[in-house]
């Protein structure tokens, strides 16, 4: 485990299944004990009122709409963030270089936030950027729950490209999972959680800052 705090021979595991699937995930590629430091930056910040409501869409058409998605987020930036979220946002630029190195994506940038779905919320099916309409390239989320149990719920619901109603696969968001897909080829949704749901979301993508 090197000074980024992710584990470089569990990624390329991730990486053989990415160029396979076009989606992956592991529970070995962050340590147990940053993902609760990140757990426990994120509710500090959510206790300080610092999480906003999340908004779906763009432009005119952007709004909150809790019926479709019911999380909070705070978006991580490079110049106003603590310790450990620069060590993640380092993990991420490493990652991002190594994506570069085995995909030759072209990968410019990365943007993250902290998600934190109350008991109840969820996300219904999307896809993270429609082909050829965007420059998200590949979507990642670190889940930061302790003790999540089977029965809470708040599982990545993942379904096939071809057939939006075929579920291909369903991730429980505990401490650890890693997960990567192409943002462009997989409808996706949040199930409803009973209990509350902290990940770390974001997309690296080909566009400049």
């Amino acid at each position: 485990m090197d000074r980024n705090q992710f584990n470089h021979t569990a990624l390329e595991r991730m990486f053989d299944e990415l160029a396979q699937n076009n989606w992956a995930y592991s529970g070995d590629v962050f340590t147990l004990d940053f993902c609760k430091s990140l757990a426990q930056e994120c509710q500090r910040l959510s206790t300080q009122g610092q999480l906003q409501k999340a908004s779906i869409g763009h432009g005119a058409s952007k709004g909150t709409h809790a019926e479709i998605r019911g999380d909070f987020t705070y978006w991580l930036d490079e110049k106003e963030t603590s310790p450990v979220q620069q060590q993640f946002l380092a993990s991420l630029q490493s990652i991002l270089e190594n994506l570069n190195s085995a995909f030759y994506l072209g990968l410019k940038r990365y943007e993250t936030h902290f998600a934190l779905y109350p008991p109840g919320a969820h996300y219904d099916k999307h896809i993270d950027n429609h082909k050829g309409s965007g420059a998200r390239k590949v979507t990642f989320i670190l889940y930061l729950n302790e003790h999540w149990e089977k029965g809470h719920g708040g599982e990545l619901e993942i379904y096939d490209p071809e057939n939006q109603d075929i579920k291909i696969a369903q991730v429980e968001p505990r401490l650890g999972t890693f997960v990567l897909f192409r943002s462009e080829l997989f409808p996706h949704q949040v199930a409803k959680s009973i209990q509350p749901r902290l990940s770390l979301t974001g997309w690296f993508r080909d566009d400049a800052s």
